[in-house]
């Protein structure tokens, strides 16, 4: 997003975790919308760091606003009472699942997505609609697919809930169908699937992939009501059979909801109906119909608070669609309740915000939940490191070698963890334990850019150009290396050529 190399038809064609050197091929995610709105804050600030992450803030918190509204407007149009429809959209507004996805700045998937569906599903809703109000709805869909894949959800129901709502089967299916196309037809011109074989993480037998989605069903239910301390990862173990911890518990758990779901679309039943399908699709999304990045490598399965933003709006429509008979009678009393209420969530809410003010708070954050992730200990490693960088504070750089030393403690074959660790060595000055790291990384990682690169950076450091060009010249025969290692070479190359031009001879004297 901020490499001046990459034009927004680049960006338009991107992996979201494409390179400029590889911008395709990575995890198979296309989200252009994302990467163009990243870039237009990046243009609007002219790239510094913190307007940047100030203008990142308010677009979010102004997205969730969108994301609130819009659920009210889609309520009333599902004919809940106006009060308990202001309530559900504030309950979700407020709910302490949400700071991963308002408080993280790029996010701006899972905001954008549901913002731009539940805006479409609540116009086409209107009764009557004129055609313009149609092609409007359809283009917020494909938007909406665009932010994320997983808002093929949220364009289903944009189907179903028309219809339940008495809008003719035509009617209803042929908008989102016609966004469907129309996404799939961009796809298959604009972007390559490919995904990087370093992507996949997680168990690879399918048996156990499918075994694990249904252990942490439970869990995702549970996060969707009451996600418990903030975290950006809770280890899952892999589930092999029946027995495993949270299986038979998941199959039941869908079991429940599936029969619940055909009770309520029978009765027509329009916000029962939304909750029980919106909370079924979120967990059919993350079932492992394909073999998927899941991120961190010590987790099997996906058990991330982003992946239930839309679905936090379930609890909220639940309780205010069972609170309507009281509402109609004492809406004082519910309202007293509910502002109680609203002002509990809310404190509860802003204090987990506080876990991603930060890389530090983050991975802090996590470490509470999961101790034992080398991931989470490399990136507090990192986030310590960086600030050892600024501060130059000696206690704070050898606590970054101390999560590096952690993270390789618990596992000897964690990816980042020692090349991070010899980079702390050389920033602290430990010239001797940073070239027995330098030894074993080379061991390890002959064919590593990365690892190339920055040991010939810390021979550039100690003015060793010999040693540094050849480990550029071996990072840029990879093909994969970055841009700066051209840029590293040529000046070795011309230390190299000085050092061996001899200087002119002094005049002599008259």
């Amino acid at each position: 997003m901020a490499d001046p190399g990459s034009s927004l038809a680049r960006l338009w064609t991107a992996d979201l975790f494409g390179t400029p050197e590889q911008p395709t091929h990575q995890s198979g995610f296309w989200r252009p919308l994302v990467l163009l709105a990243l870039r237009a804050e990046f243009w609007l600030t002219a790239g510094r760091e913190a307007p940047m992450a100030w203008l990142g803030h308010v677009v979010t918190v102004l997205l969730h606003a969108a994301v609130c509204v819009t659920l009210w407007r889609m309520l009333l149009a599902l004919r809940l009472d106006g009060a308990t429809a202001f309530l559900a959209a504030a309950l979700f507004a407020v709910h302490p699942v949400h700071p991963e996805t308002v408080a993280w700045l790029t996010s701006l998937g899972d905001l954008g997505a549901t913002a731009c569906a539940w805006g479409a599903t609540a116009l086409l809703l209107r009764p009557g609609r004129p055609p313009a109000v149609t092609a409007s709805a359809v283009l917020l869909l494909v938007a909406a697919l665009l932010f994320k894949e997983s808002a093929a959800l949220l364009v289903a129901l944009a189907a179903v809930l028309p219809w339940l709502a008495g809008a003719r089967v035509r009617s209803a299916l042929l908008p989102p169908a016609i966004a469907l196309a129309l996404y799939g037809v961009l796809r298959a011109l604009c972007f390559s699937r490919g995904i990087a074989a370093e992507a996949w993480t997680g168990p690879t037998a399918a048996s156990v992939r499918w075994w694990t989605w249904l252990s942490i069903v439970p869990d995702l239910l549970r996060l969707a009501l009451w996600p418990g301390p903030p975290s950006p990862l809770r280890i899952v173990p892999a589930a092999t059979g029946w027995t495993s911890a949270g299986v038979l518990a998941g199959g039941a758990a869908l079991v429940v909801l599936a029969l619940l779901a055909l009770t309520a679309v029978r009765r027509r039943a329009t916000a029962p109906t939304f909750v029980l399908l919106l909370l079924l699709g979120t967990l059919a999304m993350l079932a492992p119909w394909v073999r998927f990045p899941v991120g961190y490598p010590e987790t099997a399965a996906p058990l991330y608070e982003r992946y239930l933003y839309a679905a936090a709006a379930a609890p909220a429509v639940a309780l205010a669609w069972a609170l309507q008979p009281l509402a109609r009678r004492s809406r004082l009393v519910v309202a007293v309740g509910a502002g109680l209420l609203l002002l509990g969530l809310g404190a509860v809410t802003a204090s987990r915000a506080q876990a991603w003010r930060s890389d530090e708070s983050f991975a802090r954050a996590g470490l509470v939940v999961s101790p034992r992730s080398p991931s989470l200990w490399t990136h507090l490693g990192v986030a310590l490191l960086e600030t050892f960088r600024v501060d130059q504070d000696t206690a704070v750089g050898q606590e970054a070698l101390a999560a590096f030393d952690r993270a390789l403690q618990i596992d000897p074959d964690a990816p980042l963890a020692p090349l991070d660790r010899f980079i702390a060595l050389s920033l602290l000055g430990h010239d001797d334990e940073a070239e027995e790291a330098a030894d074993r990384l080379l061991q390890r990682h002959p064919d590593e850019p990365m690892v190339l690169v920055n040991l010939a950076q810390w021979h550039m450091g100690h003015r060793r150009w010999e040693q540094a060009a050849a480990l550029l010249q071996q990072a840029l025969a990879t093909g994969r290396a970055p841009p700066s290692a051209a840029t590293d070479l040529a000046t070795c190359l011309q230390q190299l050529s000085a050092r061996a031009t001899p200087a002119p001879a002094a005049p002599r004297g008259g």
